[in-house]
């Protein structure tokens, strides 16, 4: 008998503190329900327990636990979406993690801004600082801060803003943009552009200068292929590469016509003077030029070439001065 009302007891007292846990557990799945609507902000590269412990820290839900146990119960086959909601802490927590999976987030003002190929540092930092409402300064400062260049494995800003129409989001900050447009190209001149580079004896520093070159000479995109052919060909027999482009740029400015005076400027930049390649590139070539140089058409061994003048943007090629001469002559 003693026995029986032990067990009695033991039971009434196990049930007791079973529905007092139940009962505190309901509590905490409970919203707070104090009516209160936040901005949370889920950071990239969160996991489930970061946005639990910030959505207790926040007030959001009660418990960071019920976060976890829902997860896990319901929604452990999908990923949680990086971004800023707006959460009540009215929400159950089921609808909080509906709303990250899906990535319902608050919308974000954007900004366009587009990059053409051929532009150098001082004509594209200003177009961005424009479209995206970023300080001039902010940009320069970071062309020359050393840290930032080396932190995108690169040596300096010229040449490697690649040219495409980009959507920033209106408060991204100016290292956050000059990265994207660096990595965009960076993934264009991809391993497989560095091993047929490498095949024509050129490394990918001197392919992103021949280029440049290429982008500023050749106005149509069939004939990239046979201008930088015939750059590749005079480097091959240490030939001056006599880039008017190159001039250009070493002038500061484009002129349609170049005098016989322009090309004794003293500059690395002056390859009428100097041989070999410039010492950094002259521009941000586009994915037309990065190609072309990669798979440059050498076949019939041009070394010259002059604009036909017609605006067609075209060019006669020879192999020998000659033949230069004459192409010069009919296009006069």
């Amino acid at each position: 008998m003693k026995k029986r009302k032990l067990f009695v007891k033991g039971l009434i007292f196990v049930l007791v503190v079973f529905f007092i846990g139940l009962i505190y557990v309901r509590k905490l799945e409970t919203p707070p329900g104090c009516n209160i609507t936040k901005e949370f902000r889920l950071n990239r590269g969160w996991g489930v327990r970061d946005v639990a412990q910030a959505l207790e820290d926040d007030l959001i839900v009660r418990s960071k636990w019920v976060v976890l146990l829902q997860y896990r119960r319901n929604f452990s086959n999908y990923s949680l979406q990086a971004g800023t909601y707006t959460l009540s802490d009215t929400m159950e927590v089921d609808a909080i993690l509906q709303k990250f999976i899906s990535g319902d987030v608050i919308p974000v003002a954007t900004s366009w801004v587009t990059l053409a190929p051929g532009l150098r540092v001082e004509q594209s930092l200003p177009i961005l600082a424009d479209s995206l409402g970023i300080e001039l300064s902010d940009l320069e400062n970071l062309s020359r801060e050393i840290e930032f260049l080396d932190a995108l494995n690169i040596p300096c800003f010229e040449g490697y803003l690649f040219p495409e129409t980009y959507e920033f989001a209106d408060s991204i900050p100016a290292y956050n943009v000059i990265d994207r447009i660096v990595r965009t190209g960076l993934e264009v001149m991809d391993a497989e552009w560095e091993a047929d580079l490498a095949e024509i004896g050129l490394t990918p520093f001197d392919g992103l200068i021949l280029a440049s070159i290429v982008e500023r000479e050749a106005a149509s995109d069939s004939e990239r292929d046979l201008v930088a052919g015939v750059f590749l060909n005079r480097l091959r027999i240490s030939m001056r590469l006599e880039s008017c482009a190159t001039v250009q740029y070493a002038q500061g400015e484009v002129r349609e016509v170049l005098l016989y005076s322009d090309l004794e400027i003293e500059s690395p930049y002056n390859t009428y003077r100097n041989f070999g390649l410039p010492p950094a590139p002259i521009c941000s070539p586009g994915i037309a030029s990065l190609q072309a140089v990669a798979n440059p058409d050498t076949t019939d061994g041009y070394l010259f070439f002059v604009s036909k003048g017609d605006g067609s943007g075209e060019h006669l090629f020879a192999v020998s001065s000659a033949g230069h001469s004459r192409n010069i002559r009919s296009v006069r």
